[in-house]
């Protein structure tokens, strides 16, 4: 008897996993393919783990922007009334430029820092979710760069977004700087 609780245990716990992929998809928009999985012969469908192409764009530009303080990289990724914080003073900017000023704040930092060659790498996104016209993603991120006197710096974090479709585009509607060590 106790030989066959272990495959009724696996069975139940898949079912309960079934059960709850599909409420948590219509529940959050999350997009389910058409593909499944077999676990243990039976089959589970496969929630989609990559972000779409098109928010990934903005979300790297945004991101990568401060590669090169390219400010005309971020000039039209930002809604009307959007809002991006960061730990940099002032904080945070509104309005459709606010990625302009995000921009030329941060390089106000690195100039005033000394900092140089500052690189961001984005990490492994685990966390979205996404409706018709809005989308919710968390983008782990590390930036990395040189200080003087050959000192290496690293700031390690995430940025949450959130992106809205505006006439036909996506448009990043908020942008949130969280550094690790506030986690």
């Amino acid at each position: 008897m106790k030989k066959n609780i272990l495959p009724v245990s696996a069975f139940i716990l898949l079912a309960v996993m079934l059960l709850v992929t599909r409420v948590a998809a219509k529940e959050n928009h999350t997009t389910v393919l058409s593909k499944n999985v077999k676990v243990y012969g039976h089959s589970l469908p496969l929630i989609d783990s990559t972000p779409p192409a098109e928010v990934m764009d903005i979300v790297e530009a945004a991101i990568n922007s401060l590669n090169s303080f390219n400010i005309d990289i971020v000039a039209n990724l930002y809604t009307q009334n959007a809002v991006v914080a960061d730990d940099e003073p002032p904080y945070s900017w509104n309005g459709p430029t606010a990625g302009v000023q995000w921009v030329n704040a941060v390089e106000q930092v690195c100039k005033d820092n000394k900092l140089t060659k500052l690189r961001g790498s984005i990490g492994n996104i685990t966390v979205f979710q996404h409706s018709a016209d809005n989308f919710y993603i968390v983008v782990p991120v590390i930036f990395t760069g040189n200080l003087p006197q050959k000192q290496k710096f690293t700031a390690d974090g995430a940025f949450t977004f959130i992106l809205r479709v505006v006439n036909g585009k996506w448009m990043i509607k908020s942008q949130v700087w969280m550094p690790r060590r506030g986690m």
